[in-house]
């Protein structure tokens, strides 16, 4: 064999080894709980998820997301990610929040856990193995990694990660081959929520994740090197590893060439700092109108379907900035910096906050229209088309034919008569 046949040996053996370590597709799953009902809180968990969701998705993962969720909602996630799984895939699942050991078993705790004795938080809690169990039945490359604390004292530090447990870290995690599981902290210590954004770990893991040249090995190598110096040797990341190859998660996949219209891609939550004062006016549409029988809760998504990717979730009162609009979703951007696309059945507008002695005529006129807008009325004046976008509107159709329900009505009849109580009309 001549040197140029060696070389095109060599090409091809590289290639198929880089292919072996990103073949398939790489799914994840990242849960992030603060708010939780019965334990303490903790601030950063929920950013943490937000921005490590964020990191994966431009890393080229299929990102499946939640913030602040219960036990059901957690066991329905992972259900639904085990579904999108596929044996050549890399699966990861990221959760940052609550945890405790209970026997031999570890359990992440959900927002709405409670009990004061271990078969009640078993019960309401859910068993990492049995998330872990789903990721391997479906894919041969399975990764874990937990920002939750290892130590369960009963008297805790509101900021540490660890509720009332029953033995000291967490236990042994039966992995199968080909599995990597992480941890924030080392077994009988605690790990720290921060007081930044994020957490002492995650924000390592925001740094070193991305890289191209460092398998997941050498990334937590990096990350534990960093989160040790962050804290002064009091957190050690640990790690348990099966793995039979090498893993470079910053390594984009090949995509084969696919022939037909590409689908517009679905806007992604930005990241953007939490204020350091909430400024009301900036916020002058809120969540509400909300059955208080059903979830309790208006979904932010990643596009304008009820299927598309759940970013997190908005109770009532929720006040809101509305960026845009396609139909009858409306593109919003919380105070807490998240950005998605939500229904706009259960938004409405309620004036600029704080700024409006009494009402005026143009905040009446703004408020009356939008009810309007979100049920897509096309607007003809100048003023209308100005304030609104007909973009996805029913052409058409008359502001008497616009389908709105009966609270809608009612409003539209309060603000008209308060229009004309001001001589607006």
């Amino acid at each position: 064999m001549g040197r140029f046949g060696y070389l095109v040996l060599w090409i091809l053996i590289s290639l198929f080894s880089v292919g072996a370590a990103v073949s398939g597709e790489k799914v994840a799953l990242v849960i992030g709980n603060s708010r939780y009902e019965h334990v303490s809180q903790l601030p950063n968990a929920a950013q943490d998820a937000t921005d490590i969701a964020q990191t994966l998705n431009r890393l080229g993962f299929r990102v499946l997301y939640g913030t602040d969720l219960s036990r059901s909602e957690i066991l329905s996630l992972a259900q639904q990610t085990r579904k999108s799984l596929a044996p050549d895939d890399i699966a990861l699942f990221y959760f940052a929040g609550h945890a405790v050991q209970i026997g031999a078993e570890n359990f992440i705790i959900p927002v709405d856990a409670h009990g004061e004795d271990a078969d009640t938080i078993k019960q309401t809690s859910v068993k990492l193995q049995t998330i872990l169990a789903e990721m391997e039945s479906k894919a041969d490359r399975n990764i874990v990694i937990l920002d939750a604390c290892r130590n369960n004292p009963f008297a805790i530090s509101a900021a540490s990660r660890s509720i009332g447990g029953f033995a000291r870290g967490l236990a042994k995690v039966d992995a199968g081959v080909g599995s990597f599981i992480a941890f924030s902290t080392q077994p009988g210590n605690i790990a720290l929520d921060g007081d930044g954004r994020n957490s002492p770990f995650t924000t390592a893991l925001l740094k070193y994740l991305p890289s191209a040249d460092d398998d997941l090995h050498e990334v937590m190598r990096k990350v534990r090197r960093s989160v040790v110096e962050a804290t002064n040797s009091s957190q050690i990341p640990w790690e348990n590893s099966s793995l039979i190859e090498r893993i470079y998660l910053g390594v984009q996949p090949s995509r084969p060439s696919t022939i037909g219209e590409l689908p517009a891609p679905s806007p992604q939550p930005q990241r953007i700092p939490q204020p350091q004062q909430f400024d009301q006016t900036a916020f002058p549409y809120e969540v509400a109108g909300l059955n208080p029988n059903g979830d309790g809760f208006l979904a932010l998504r990643s596009g304008t379907t009820s299927s598309s990717q759940r970013l997190l979730k908005m109770p009532e009162g929720t006040p809101l900035q509305v960026l845009g609009q396609a139909g009858v979703w409306f593109n919003v951007r919380t105070a807490s910096g998240a950005v998605g696309w939500a229904h706009s059945k259960w938004i409405r507008f309620v004036g600029v906050r704080g700024s409006l002695p009494q009402e005026s005529c143009d905040s009446l006129w703004y408020e009356r229209n939008a009810i309007f807008a979100r049920n897509g009325y096309c607007f003809r004046s100048a003023r209308g088309r100005q304030t609104f976008s007909n973009a996805g509107c029913r052409v058409g159709v008359s502001a008497g034919n616009i389908p709105l329900s009966a609270a809608e009505r009612r409003e539209v009849a309060r603000l008209v008569a308060r229009e004309k109580a001001l001589h607006c009309r």
